[in-house]
């Protein structure tokens, strides 16, 4: 089988698993279980079409961790000094930036930009078409979706089905256990509290709670940043 490209002083523990397409850069950490490079191939049950005969590159960065029983489909991106801890999964389409930390758990859906400085906290679910700025926060056990119909009329809507997930602005902190459905724009330093169910927009420098979300205050000067 063809190999791999990597740079200098990678370790590459035994029983992971790197197809060819991958390229990593420098210090590049593998450990066991890892698979890195994997084809999207779905049974027929899923909504998306897929393409699976073009086989897309990843690229990892340099001085990247990627933690045992990872696993990240072909055609993705991973900044430098990222970290993409145990048992994470990253879909197709995914970029990702500089010193990012995707913890233990966590599912990344298909074509979601993550920027620089993100932490995404253990079991957390990003779902796919989601953005996410530089230096967002967010907790333990956060859910976010992309398909207000909950697979209902899947045979009106399954040729042209782009379901768009949220886009959560810079500097935002999202609390443990928040809901986060279609759509939903979290505005620039927002604070979302635990376990809310965020259903409209959120607004800058705002902090908002409840089921559902709603705004509680601004956020005075001295608590942002």
């Amino acid at each position: 089988m063809e190999e791999y490209r990597k740079g200098k002083n990678c370790k590459i523990y035994e029983g992971s698993f790197i197809f060819p397409n991958v390229s990593l850069g420098n210090n590049v950490t593998v450990f066991p279980g890892g698979v890195i490079g994997r084809a999207p191939v779905s049974s027929g049950a899923t909504i998306r079409r897929l393409d699976v005969d073009k086989v897309l590159p990843v690229s990892i960065g340099d001085n990247c961790v990627i933690g045992s029983n990872a696993v990240i489909y072909m055609d993705v991106k991973i900044g430098k000094n990222s970290m993409i801890c145990d048992t994470a999964c990253i879909r197709e389409g995914c970029r990702i930036g500089d010193s990012v930390v995707i913890a233990m758990g966590v599912t990344i859906n298909y074509n979601t930009k993550i920027g620089d400085r993100v932490k995404v906290m253990d079991n957390t679910h990003l779902t796919g078409n989601m953005i996410v700025e530089d230096d967002v926060f967010i907790g333990m056990l956060v859910t976010t979706a992309n398909d207000n119909g909950m697979g209902r009329n899947v045979p009106k809507r399954a040729k042209d089905w782009l379901g768009k997930g949220p886009t959560i602005r810079r500097f935002a902190t999202i609390g443990q256990g928040a809901c986060i459905l279609p759509s939903v724009d979290i505005g620039e330093d927002s604070i979302v509290g635990a376990n809310s169910v965020v259903t409209k927009n959120v607004g800058p420098r705002t902090v908002v709670m409840g089921i559902p979300a709603k705004f509680v205050r601004n956020l005075f000067d001295h608590e942002i940043r």
